[in-house]
């Protein structure tokens, strides 16, 4: 049986946030160091890349997801099992297809399509995904606050929105193990949709 595969949406590109950095780093290690596997979109730079280096610091179990036009970057990554898909979009579908969990971190626009499809795709009930995102000092709050808009509005269901949102590193981590089964009974949770909350 398989370790169950945790996957990182995240940058191609280092933030200039030293204090981000760190907390990433301590959550490639954390995740390292509890078990999991850790999949990647197959790119050695950015934060995709930093998350796979500080998580082989622990653990060798890395699993890529990598596009054809990417092929040539192989000698150049780090992982122990690889599964080549025809282009971008065959990387989304693999996200939901490979991965057990699916985790969100502050990225740009590439972080932010993976984030819709994972939660478009569980809409329709085609995965089951876990999703936490990690809200780092309110990153993701204008997002947030268009989505329930579109709650508001009608053009999406409320249940839509099932995903669990960590302000913090620690409570990222509490999400994590809560999936991986290392903590029974209830933790902390947090949706971005409360009762008669307000845009």
């Amino acid at each position: 049986m398989r370790k169950k595969r945790i996957f990182m949406a995240c940058g191609m590109k280092i933030p200039n946030d030293p204090e981000l950095v760190e907390n990433l780093r301590k959550l490639a290690k954390h995740v390292a160091q509890t078990g999991w596997t850790i999949a990647q979109g197959g790119s050695s730079t950015g934060i995709m890349g930093f998350m796979v280096e500080e998580f082989s610091k622990y653990s060798k179990d890395v699993f890529m997801i990598l596009p054809k036009k990417f092929r040539k970057d192989i000698p150049s990554l780090n992982f122990k099992d690889l599964t080549v898909v025809e282009d971008e979009a065959g990387r989304l579908v693999g996200i939901v297809k490979y991965c057990d969990t699916v985790v969100i971190l502050p990225g740009g626009s590439g972080t932010i399509e993976e984030f819709m499809y994972v939660i478009e795709t569980r809409k329709y009930f085609e995965h089951d995904r876990d999703i936490f995102v990690y809200n780092y000092k309110g990153y993701f709050n204008d997002l947030f606050k268009q989505l329930k808009k579109c709650v508001r509005l009608g053009f999406l269901d409320k249940g839509a929105l099932k995903f669990e949102v960590a302000e913090t590193i620690e409570d990222l981590c509490k999400f994590i193990d809560k999936a991986n089964g290392l903590v029974k009974g209830k933790t902390i949770k947090k949706s971005i949709i409360k009762n008669n909350q307000k845009d």
